[in-house]
């Protein structure tokens, strides 16, 4: 990854972590709808096999803030 990239990604996290809930849940509504976000999770349940809820919302978090990522990096996420 180039130095710019990464730089790139560290802001993305900086931003993040200077969020609290209601901005990151507002973020998330702009880029996904809850179909977007059911999609996520029906992928871990069916690809995976996860069954168990908080896991499954702990990985679709996870997953979210990668999309979020890789839309940060395409300058995508205003």
């Amino acid at each position: 990854m180039s130095s710019k990239r990464t730089a790139s990604l560290g802001q993305f996290f900086e931003m993040m972590n200077e969020m609290d809930a209601d901005q990151m849940t507002a973020l998330v509504e702009k880029h996904l709808s809850d179909e977007d976000l059911e999609l996520f999770v029906r992928h871990l349940e069916d690809f995976y096999g996860i069954e168990e809820e908080e896991e499954l919302g702990n990985l679709a978090q996870i997953m979210v803030t990668g999309y979020l990522a890789a839309k940060s990096e395409l300058g995508q996420l205003q």
